[in-house]
């Protein structure tokens, strides 16, 4: 499967469920040092995805990639410096999830200094760790280089996934 087949969320999917090292739906901190790649929002199905870099992340280090897929969403927002370069490495230095009044919440906060913050309100959420093929061990530099110049170095929309572990935040039971 690609990395955006993930965001359908088909009920088939619930068979890679099983607890990544930490859980980044429910424990503080889960996605320290995994970097935000991208986030993609389909305005009209009210879905979002979050792809993560997991290669140098603290807790998660099982597999080289993580997907936060949310749906019905009810807030996204990104709050960011103004960058000197084409590229830029976004850590997570904190990540604090909740879920209140049956809505999941996501906050991340990010470096380099000063730090850039995404948060994320939804219904459900769920969160897939697994393995992008011909990924390197360690995620490129992007020092004075272009997205063109690491495509195939970091996982995209587009790439390839095996699931490895998958967590879901809902009342839905769980097969297999």
């Amino acid at each position: 499967m690609k990395i955006d087949d993930l965001l359908g969320l088909d009920p088939d999917l619930r068979k890679h469920a099983s607890l990544p090292e930490m859980d980044p739906l429910t424990e503080d901190d889960a996605l320290q040092e995994a970097q935000v790649l991208d986030v993609r929002f389909d305005v009209i199905a009210g879905i979002a995805g979050i792809l993560f870099e997991l290669r140098q992340a603290l807790q998660l280090q099982e597999a080289t990639t993580g997907v936060l897929v949310a749906h019905g969403v009810r807030e996204l927002s990104w709050r960011g410096p103004v960058r000197n370069r084409a590229l830029t490495a976004w850590s997570v230095g904190s990540s604090v999830p909740r879920a209140d009044n049956q809505l999941f919440s996501l906050n991340l906060v990010m470096w380099p200094h000063p730090g850039a913050q995404l948060s994320l309100t939804a219904e459900t959420a769920a969160f897939f760790v697994g393995e992008v093929p011909g990924l390197s061990a360690a995620p490129p530099d992007y020092a004075g280089r272009d997205r063109e110049a690491v495509v195939g170095e970091v996982a995209s929309w587009g790439s390839i996934f095996e699931p490895v572990s998958a967590v879901f935040l809902d009342a839905a039971p769980i097969d297999g």
